[in-house]
């Protein structure tokens, strides 16, 4: 044990000058940005370029951990011109904002570095009017214009820097509905660059209502957004895990709200400021195929609590109710598949794909199906597709080799299992690579 202490300790001291001299860079390389709301100079190790990029490499995959994009362009093209309306009278309207509606019921909404954000289809099916959504909208712009992602980073580095420096680390997560789902590459991640402090949350609340007004609209609808999701934390609190840990909604920054409220005269404090008629217009499809998403949403639940027949059948009738959306049938697939209904798993993956070819879940979910079914060829191309959507995922690799092992590829197989090797050392998955490369005598024991 002493031994082993002091080799461990000899290790650490070896890998101390390479850690130091990453840190030497980036304290070399950081700045002391002015934050352009409180005009105060504040540490940065990225710059308004880097900023940029960042977002941009990161605003696809996180589209994608949030079940894509919803798919009604006018309902997307609304938000961005009224996401844009609000970054115009911001403390950056430089900055090339970006916005989208994700397909998570989720109640939640997300900023990322460069002015990237995104709401779910489950806050804004919440919603009565678009004074709400902007108020949303305009509460992650003013995350942006205060840095606070940038400074989030930060922070991420300078605390993670003896394990990965600032590295955004995806990966496969156990999601419920039986092992294809479970493997299935369904996305988790560190959601460090979303998480903010109290005071950086009530500095956005601020700037959200301060923009709001700005673009012409009502400012109660600001209040009106922060009761939807109180009343929702009171109805169902799981509903708003994930927002809450990423923006703590308390009742000091409810009631600090009202008070900012009373500050703004009557002008714009009128019905007609709220948008409410332009809003219904706007997000009918939304309403109208919302029911069947609480149908799937039911069936996941099931699907969790391994009631896979109750499961197909609420998806059977929610791909019935909204026969255009992939994601339903995504997780129809799923059932059929777990049920052994083999044929109708494929052509409920299939038509998933057709509905949306750049989805990750479709693709994956027919990747594995379409193995099942020896239609080799054709798995792959869907896991080389969810491979580009979503790069490095280890069950993808995993059931790429399983289609060139099939195929008689040994080769390219035993290159697949390795790499997942690579990423993954335990579990069913893990155990079947590394028995496949030594019984082919490409690792010893």
């Amino acid at each position: 044990m002493g031994g082993a202490h002091k080799r461990g300790n000899r290790k650490g001291r070896r890998h101390l000058p390479a850690v130091l001299a990453v840190l030497a860079v980036l304290m070399v390389t950081a700045a002391c940005a002015v934050n352009p709301v409180t005009h105060q100079s504040q540490l940065s190790l990225m710059s308004e370029q880097q900023e940029i990029a960042t977002g941009q490499k990161l605003y696809p995959l996180y589209t994608q951990m949030s079940y894509g994009l919803f798919q009604d362009p006018d309902l997307q093209a609304y938000v961005k011109r009224i996401g844009q309306r609000l970054a115009a009278v911001s403390h950056r309207p430089q900055v090339p904002y970006d916005f989208n509606v994700v397909n998570s019921s989720d109640l939640n909404a997300y900023a990322l570095p460069g002015g990237k954000i995104s709401i779910t289809r489950g806050l804004v099916a919440k919603m009565q009017n678009e004074a709400q959504l902007a108020a949303v909208l305009g509460h992650e712009i003013g995350h942006v214009a205060a840095l606070h992602p940038t400074s989030s980073y930060t922070r991420q580095v300078l605390g993670g820097l003896f394990t990965s420096v600032g590295s955004l680390v995806l990966q496969t997560a156990g999601v419920p509905g039986g092992d294809l789902i479970s493997q299935a590459g369904l996305l988790a991640t560190n959601l460090t660059l979303m998480k903010y402090s109290r005071d950086q949350e009530r500095e956005a609340d601020e700037l959200g209502m301060e923009y709001m007004v700005r673009a012409g609209y009502n400012p109660a609808g600001f209040v009106q957004s922060m009761a939807i999701l109180m009343d929702e934390r009171d109805r169902e609190p799981s509903q708003l895990e994930s927002f809450f840990s990423s923006h703590p909604l308390t009742t000091e920054r409810v009631a600090a709200a009202n008070r900012r409220l009373e500050r703004y005269g009557t002008q714009l404090r009128t019905p007609q400021a709220l948008r409410r008629e332009t809003f219904r217009r706007k997000t009918a499809y939304l309403r109208q195929v919302e029911p069947a998403y609480e149908l799937m949403d039911q069936a996941k639940e099931a699907l969790g609590n391994k009631r896979t027949g109750e499961a197909l059948h609420l998806l059977r009738q929610a791909t019935s109710r909204a026969p255009r959306e992939a994601l339903l049938w995504v997780y129809r697939a799923v059932a059929e598949d777990l049920e052994d209904h083999e044929g109708q798993a494929l052509s409920a993956a299939r038509k998933a794909v057709r509905l949306y070819p750049d989805l990750y879940h479709a693709r994956y979910v027919a990747g594995v199906i379409t193995f099942k079914a020896e239609a080799h060829r054709e798995s792959l191309e869907h896991l080389q597709a969810a491979d580009r959507l979503v790069p490095d995922q280890p069950s993808v690799t995993f059931y790429q080799g399983r289609n060139w092992e099939a195929m008689g590829q040994r080769d390219r197989a035993a290159r697949a299992y390795y790499a997942v090797l690579k990423k993954v050392q335990k579990g069913p998955m893990a155990q079947y690579c590394y028995r496949r490369l030594v019984q082919w005598g490409y690792i010893r024991r």
